[in-house]
């Protein structure tokens, strides 16, 4: 079962109808790269599978490497560990509307500031885009983006009300080092055309120990009559018991307002997550990046709601060959992965 994205119907789209990643910043001691894995072989069952799209390491950061897997815990390494789309540079989070169509942000190279760019794609093969301005990811007062990757983009798409949301994490104007990250915020944008964009807005307003709590790599999945946003605790754990764990919000909108998040569901030091559901739609699937070794872990649980009942997934074989850092995990169906299979397995 695809995971379905939905957002609010409330005013601001009615208006509309009418608009560094963390990475690496805070990283203990480097222990291993992770390049030592066996590349298993996967078999046709005719039931579709999964899709990592990821970056890489070192001058392969902000590059989209692709792998492929049949159960979603072992990966294989697509293009002999090549870039299927060598223009792109971002982030990868994939987002697929209601026609099929695949969609991803990303923003230019050179020099700086960078400017945004969408690209899709039918197949994931074979890519399109359009240059986007600068301007629409201007802030609210008081706040300034990173302009070398305006903070890790997502994209989603709405089925029902046809609009795209863009989020990003920025942070208060004039901040450096850990005072920088602990002052990042989850914003928003939205879009029916790639046209015509709404003003940015901050997406979460916690409360209590959470007020203060920096975001970054939130996003938002709707399950069930109930939306999950998937965020990181930037605090330090010094500060916070929750620090740079992966937490989960739940709302009745997309556009809030959120509850404060749960418990951590992974140990510190993790970021980037990424969340599907299994084969036979038993169980949920949450990738992260420990970004203490560059590598990309798995846990799972049968529910959304109990923070306490996510296990690691001790057999998932990560994608080999130039590590694996942060991307996104999606279902495709059978036509999809036999023509990525059949055009970068080789």
């Amino acid at each position: 079962m695809i995971l379905v994205y939905r957002l609010s119907t409330i005013a601001v789209f009615v208006s509309l109808a009418l608009s560094l990643s963390a990475c690496g910043k805070d990283t203990p001691a480097d222990s291993g790269d992770g390049n030592n894995v066996p590349v298993p072989s996967l078999e046709a069952d005719g039931t579709g599978g999964y899709l990592f799209a990821h970056t890489g390491t070192g001058s392969n950061y902000y590059r989209m490497f692709y792998a492929l897997s049949r159960d979603g815990k072992t990966w294989i390494s697509l293009n002999r560990g090549k870039s299927p789309l060598t223009y792109y540079y971002g982030f990868p989070y994939i987002a697929s509307d209601s026609d099929g169509t695949f969609w991803l942000i990303g923003t230019s190279s050179g020099a700086k500031p960078h400017f945004p760019i969408v690209w899709w794609s039918e197949d994931l093969i074979t890519w399109k885009h359009k240059d986007l301005p600068a301007s629409i990811m201007e802030l609210p007062a008081g706040y300034e983006n990173d302009t070398n990757s305006y903070g890790a983009m997502k994209l989603f798409f709405d089925p029902a009300s046809k609009l795209f949301m863009i989020t990003w994490h920025a942070s208060e104007s004039g901040l450096s080092g850990n005072s920088k990250w602990e002052s990042m915020r989850t914003f928003y944008i939205l879009t029916k055309d790639f046209v015509s964009f709404t003003p940015a807005r901050k997406l979460f307003a916690f409360s209590g120990a959470d007020a203060d709590m920096a975001q970054i790599d939130a996003s938002i999945h709707y399950y069930d009559g109930k939306y999950y946003a998937v965020i990181k605790d930037e605090r330090w754990p010094i500060s916070s018991a929750t620090g740079k764990t992966v937490r989960i919000s739940v709302a009745d909108s997309p556009s809030g307002p959120w509850s404060n998040p749960g418990a951590g569901l992974t140990p510190a030091w993790r970021e980037a997550p990424t969340l599907v559901q299994s084969p036979d739609s038993s169980e949920w699937y949450l990738y992260v990046e420990d970004y203490t070794v560059h590598r990309y872990e798995m846990y799972r649980s049968r529910t959304l709601t109990n923070n306490s009942l996510w296990e690691k997934v001790s057999d998932m074989t990560p994608p080999p060959g130039d590590n694996c850092r942060h991307g996104c995990v999606i279902r495709v169906d059978e036509a999809v992965y036999s023509k990525l299979k059949e055009t970068y397995d080789k």
